[in-house]
């Protein structure tokens, strides 16, 4: 329901004429009740930024449209919806609206809805940069990677500097297994934007594989750009956890879970950590949160298996290899588990 009146709105704005809202019809106190205004928790200074701005500038879209940017990236729809709602309401034109029109309904998974949105922005500005590179975006998530490069290509001539376009040509190239000119896009990107978050967390990965120490720096930067986003800690404790710095991959992965405290696989690999380091108690609390987080965690189960009979509680280590195979067919490691555990309690029985 929301989605079709937020698509009445937005046509009945285009056909009236463009005709947008006088700026003093804001209520600024309608602002500082706004919904998209998180009450009770810890407000980002991301978000506190953007609360002022649109209390200050309340007739000016780009407020909005940032704000709802932010909300999109966030995945608060609702939030996102309201100010979309009231910066098409000042003005239909507003390029970056469409944009994160796009991302929503992107979110929503609705890509027909997002490439509308998308046309629409084009018919209204052809040279909208960012607008070619995000329709360029949305067909390399449709793996129709020929449009996608004709689509940012397009955005790149009018604007050689945008950082996402090269962004987004380096994901195409890695997505056709081309990984040297997929590191040399992504290089361009965070040299037109020393800031672009994305293409240093490819950098990084794209460096795992060879074991280059690159990643660590790649990572590292990520986290300078945002401190608050997991996947940059995470990465780097991956990395340091293949080269086996098991101490900084701890101090990492103990990051990831502080700042999302739902990450089963961070706390599998804590629980990995701990165990091959003979931890086994800590191992055993952190297979339990894995499981508490994602509960058909079958590689979890397992290990909490082998903590539980290292500790010779033979019963709840038959149940957690009997319960990994029922999760996992073909479990290799959990049937051998199974049967050596089984085979040691007979012995003992003899």
């Amino acid at each position: 329901m929301k989605n079709i009146l937020l698509s009445f709105i937005i046509i009945s704005m285009l056909l009236a004429c463009n005709a947008a809202p006088k700026a003093e019809q804001s209520n600024n106190k309608e602002i500082t009740k706004d919904s998209a205004i998180i009450s009770g928790d810890i407000i980002p200074k991301e978000l506190i930024i953007l609360n002022e701005k649109v209390k200050n500038r309340a007739g000016d879209p780009s407020v909005y449209a940032a704000r709802s940017a932010y909300f999109v990236r966030h995945q608060n729809l609702d939030a996102a919806y309201e100010d979309l709602i009231k910066g098409f309401a000042i003005d239909s034109t507003f390029m970056p609206l469409y944009n994160s029109l796009a991302d929503y309904h992107l979110m929503k998974g609705e890509p027909a809805q997002a490439k509308l949105a998308l046309e629409k922005a084009l018919s209204i500005n052809k040279s909208s940069f960012m607008t070619h590179v995000k329709m360029g975006e949305l067909f390399f998530l449709a793996k129709k990677y020929d449009l996608a490069f004709k689509h940012i290509n397009n955005g790149l001539r009018i604007n050689k500097y945008y950082s996402d376009g090269y962004f987004w040509k380096g994901m195409i190239y890695k997505e056709k297994g081309d990984t040297s000119a997929a590191n040399s896009n992504f290089q361009t990107a965070i040299e037109q934007d020393p800031e672009n978050y994305k293409a240093y967390m490819q950098l990084g990965l794209l460096a795992i594989p060879s074991r280059s120490k690159t990643a660590i720096d790649y990572f590292t930067s990520a986290i300078k750009v945002d401190q608050d986003k997991t996947e940059a800690y995470y990465g780097r404790a991956y990395f340091y956890q293949l080269t086996e710095e098991f101490d900084k991959a701890i101090q990492d992965y103990t990051k990831v879970v502080e700042l999302d405290k739902h990450n089963a696989a961070a706390f599998y690999n804590l629980g990995l950590l701990h165990y091959n380091l003979r931890v086994i108690e800590i191992a055993a609390a952190n297979f339990n949160k894995a499981i508490e987080n994602n509960p058909k965690y079958a590689e979890a189960f397992y290990m909490r298996g082998l903590c539980n009979e290292s500790k010779s509680n033979d019963d709840a280590a038959i149940a957690d290899f009997e319960y990994a195979l029922s999760l996992k067919e073909n479990y290799t490691l959990a049937a051998q588990g199974l049967d050596r555990v089984r085979n040691a309690k007979k012995s003992i029985k003899k």
